[in-house]
Formats: structure tokens, C-alpha cells, sequence
């Protein structure tokens, strides 16, 4: 069965420290607490991927938005166990979709795979709901 996207729930978030922990990304498992705060602050969209029969988290994504026009990814990881099937982009596409914005903006290291999603390049990525089939 192919992972489930849900809205984040506290719940989730052991699952999401672990994998922010694998990436590294020390200022956001240093307080456990004032993260499951941010994740769920307002404007905030936060969407986990989980698999299995313990609702394993194996993807997270923590969009920031006005509501209107313009969100930002603030985070998005996939489990290594699980990338390379399309997991980003369905959390992504799935973020995107909540907001209701036109477009998402990031920054990140893995210009090979954000390229993949949009024609336009800038000193980060601009998807809108149209590169990821949104109309």
C-alpha cells in the first residue's frame, strides 16, 4: 500500500523529529516543543506522509502561507527508505493544494530535483499549482 497524507497531528511528531534529525536539521529538533508549535502556527500548512501498520512518518512538508498568493516551503523531507517514488512531489502537490495560493517558493540544495517541477528558474524554485497539475 503506498503511503497516506494526512494533516500533521502531535502524534506525528516523534516521526517528524526523526526525520528532520537525519537531515541534520539541529535547530529543529533542539526543542521539541517549540516546533510541534511552529508546525501547526497560524498559516502554517504541515502534511505527513505515512506507511504501514504503525503509521510510520516517512514524509513531512511545512508550508508557510498568506492564504492567498504566495507560500514558502519551510521544510520538506522524505524517509530514505522511501525516496525516488514520487513521495515530495505528491507532499508538495498536496500543500499546495490546502493553501489554495498560486504559487510556492523554496530554497534548497537539490536544484536537480526541484528542476524537475518547473520551466523557471530563480535563486531558488517558484511551483505553481499549474507545474504540479492544479490548474
Amino acid at each position: 500500500m503506498a503511503p497516506r497524507i494526512e494533516p500533521y497531528a502531535p502524534e506525528h511528531l516523534d516521526g517528524v523529529l526523526a526525520l528532520f534529525a537525519a537531515e541534520r536539521w539541529l535547530t529543529l529538533i533542539e526543542d521539541p516543543a517549540r516546533t510541534g508549535r511552529a508546525l501547526v502556527a497560524p498559516g502554517c500548512t504541515t502534511l505527513v506522509a505515512v506507511d504501514g501498520p504503525g503509521d510510520e512518518v516517512v514524509g513531512v512538508v511545512w508550508m508557510q502561507s498568506d492564504g492567498e498568493i504566495q507560500a514558502h516551503v519551510s521544510a520538506i523531507t522524505v524517509a530514505g527508505t522511501h525516496r525516488g517514488q514520487g513521495l515530495g512531489r505528491q507532499l508538495i502537490t498536496a500543500a499546495l493544494d490546502r493553501t489554495g495560493v498560486t504559487r510556492v517558493d523554496l530554497i534548497s540544495v537539490a536544484d536537480d530535483f526541484y528542476g524537475k517541477m518547473t520551466e523557471r528558474r530563480f535563486q531558488g524554485f517558484r511551483i505553481t499549482r499549474g507545474d504540479v497539475g492544479l490548474g
